[in-house]
């Protein structure tokens, strides 16, 4: 069995050497004749404006094509080829491709958000983690979550391997990660709780700049407003569509519908 401190260990190795992002690939180093190679492609299939005709930005090679020369003399990635590569290096074996990850090499899986599983389990480093797309239910990217609210992924052509946190969001103001699973192969230990993980008697706050007033009332005095992502204590009063919570030395009433409890 492989230890997940071991596959978390690859991981930092792809960023510390600053890898890059090529589609398709799995620790391969990049050359000047692989840049020129896709190129020539793109030019066969496209024609010399390939870099502004619609159709060649949906061709798989485009972002490569268009941004990967400052890859060369980098080992370069695609998201799922890292995961490939890092259990390949290991002994392990998970697919090429992140939705087949998902779907065929974990051992244990499901929803989340912002880092917090459904499950009220805490992720556990170690774990892949996906984004999903909510029409086909397609997960079409792949990180490796390494513990205190990170994730190491192969993110971009233009990025490379870097570190985010489990708790980003996406372009449209969503949560990046919506799904985790831990790998067959892999044996994980158990985590201690991390600071972004709900804990219980606290809430995380969900609504934009949430009021915290005198009163249970929309109309009542406001203490102070606190921003999405913090984490409030519940205290033993709650009622109704209100909870009664502490932050920062002040007490006061929330609006339920506003805090996401762990």
């Amino acid at each position: 069995m492989i230890k997940a401190e071991a596959v978390i260990d690859k991981f930092r190795y792809a960023l510390d050497i600053q890898g890059g992002y090529i589609w398709g690939k799995y620790g391969q180093s990049w050359t000047r004749k692989d840049q020129d190679g896709l190129i020539a492609r793109m030019v066969k299939l496209f024609g010399n404006d390939w870099q502004t005709d619609k159709a060649a930005k949906d061709d798989d090679y485009y972002m490569g094509a268009k941004y990967g020369a400052k890859w060369i003399g980098h080992r370069v990635w695609d998201c799922s080829g890292l995961w490939r590569w890092a259990m390949s290096e290991l002994g392990g074996s998970v697919a090429h491709g992140s939705n087949s990850i998902y779907d065929r090499y974990c051992s244990t899986k499901g929803t989340m958000t912002a880092g917090k599983r459904s499950d009220g389990r805490t992720l556990r480093p170690g774990s892949a983690v996906f984004t999903s797309n909510p029409e086909t239910g397609k997960k079409p990217h792949i990180g490796c979550y390494i513990g205190d609210g990170y994730v190491i992924e192969a993110a971009s052509t233009q990025k490379g391997v870097v570190m985010s946190r489990i708790t980003d969001k996406n372009s449209k103001g969503k949560y990046k990660w919506t799904h985790w699973g831990e790998i067959k192969g892999v044996t994980y230990a158990e985590a201690e709780e991390d600071d972004d993980m709900a804990r219980p008697g606290y809430a995380e706050v969900t609504g934009k700049r949430v009021a915290l007033r005198k009163e249970q009332s929309k109309s009542a005095a406001i203490i102070m407003r606190i921003n999405t992502g913090e984490e409030v204590k519940l205290e033993p009063e709650p009622e109704k569509a209100w909870d009664y919570v502490s932050y920062n030395g002040k007490v006061g009433w929330m609006m339920r519908e506003f805090l996401q409890e762990g």
